[in-house]
C-alpha cells in the first residue's frame, strides 16, 4: 500500500476536538432541533423572563434605581444569573446523558462536559449581545463603562461554575438524587443574589447576610463594571477569583479520580 493511501495518524488533542465537535452538532440537534421555534425559544426565554420582571417594575412605578433604568439594572443581573443556573444542571448532567457514547473508545467522559460549556457560552454571548443591541436601539445607554472588567468577572463565572459542575458530576456518582438537591439550592439563590437590588440599598450591618455569595459579588461587580455611576461596597473580584480556582481545582481532582467510574457504573 502507498504511503500516500495510509491514514493519517491523529494525536489526543485531534481527538478529543473532533469528538466535541460531533457531540456538538449532536447535542444541538436534540436539545434545539426537534422543533422549528428550538432556536427561537433558546433566545426567547431570558428575553421574555427580563421583560416580565421589567413590566413588574413599571407598573408599580420603578422606571429606574437610583438613575439607572429598569431594564438594563435587571439585564446586567439577570445575565450571569442565568448562565449560572444554566450551567450547573447542565454539565452535572452531561455525564450521566451521554454514558451510551462511552462504548466508542474515542469518546471520554470530560468531552460531553465540554460540548455543554460550549454551548452555553456561545447561548450567552449571542443573548446578551442581542439585548444590549435592542436596549440600545429603544435609546437606553447599553454600553458597558469597563469592558474588561465585565468580561473578567463572566470569566471567573465559568470557571466556578465549571468546577462546580465538575463536583456534581462525581456526586452524581455515589448519590442519584443530586440534581433534585441542586435545583433545590437554586430556587432561594434567585432572591439573594443581587437580582432586584444592590448592596447600597441594605444597610450595611446586614452585608454579612450576602458577603458569603459569590454570586452577588458577581452581580454587584458586573453592575460595577457596567455603570460609571456605580461602585460596589461589597463586590470583590478577588474573593470571586479564589473561589472559582478552589472550586475548579476541586472539581478537575474529583472528576479525575472518578474518571474510571463514569464509564463503568
Amino acid at each position: 500500500m502507498s504511503l500516500l493511501s495510509q491514514p493519517k495518524k491523529r494525536n489526543s488533542w485531534q481527538i478529543m476536538v473532533d469528538t466535541v465537535k460531533a457531540l456538538l452538532l449532536r447535542e444541538v440537534k436534540t436539545r434545539f432541533g426537534g422543533s422549528r421555534m428550538g432556536y427561537f425559544w433558546a433566545l426567547f426565554d431570558p428575553i421574555a423572563q427580563m421583560a416580565f420582571l421589567g413590566a413588574i417594575f413599571t407598573l408599580i412605578g420603578r422606571e429606574s434605581i437610583t438613575g439607572v433604568p429598569i431594564a438594563i439594572f435587571l439585564v446586567v443581573a439577570i445575565m450571569p444569573y442565568k448562565l449560572f443556573s444554566k450551567l450547573l444542571p447542565q454539565l452535572s448532567a452531561a455525564v450521566s446523558a451521554n454514558k451510551a457514547l462511552f462504548g466508542y473508545r474515542q469518546v471520554a467522559p470530560i468531552d460531553p462536559v465540554i460540548t455543554r460549556l460550549l454551548i452555553e457560552i456561545v447561548t450567552f454571548v449571542v443573548v446578551y449581545f442581542l439585548v444590549l443591541v435592542i436596549m440600545g436601539w429603544l435609546g437606553i445607554d447599553s454600553v458597558p463603562d469597563d469592558f474588561l472588567k465585565l468580561v473578567l468577572v463572566i470569566f471567573a463565572l465559568i470557571s466556578m461554575s465549571l468546577g462546580l459542575g465538575l463536583l456534581l458530576c462525581s456526586a452524581a456518582l455515589y448519590w442519584q438524587d443530586t440534581p433534585k438537591l441542586l435545583n433545590i439550592a437554586l430556587m432561594p439563590m434567585f432572591f439573594i443574589s443581587g437580582i432586584f437590588f444592590w448592596a447600597t440599598m441594605i444597610p450595611s450591618q446586614y452585608w454579612f447576610l450576602f458577603d458569603w455569595n459569590p454570586v452577588f459579588h458577581i452581580t454587584e461587580l458586573s453592575r460595577d463594571a457596567f455603570f460609571e455611576s456605580y461602585n460596589t461596597p461589597i463586590g470583590d473580584l478577588g474573593y470571586v477569583a479564589t473561589v472559582a480556582l478552589g472550586c475548579l481545582a476541586a472539581g478537575l481532582i474529583t472528576f479525575h479520580i472518578n474518571r474510571v467510574r463514569f464509564i463503568t457504573l
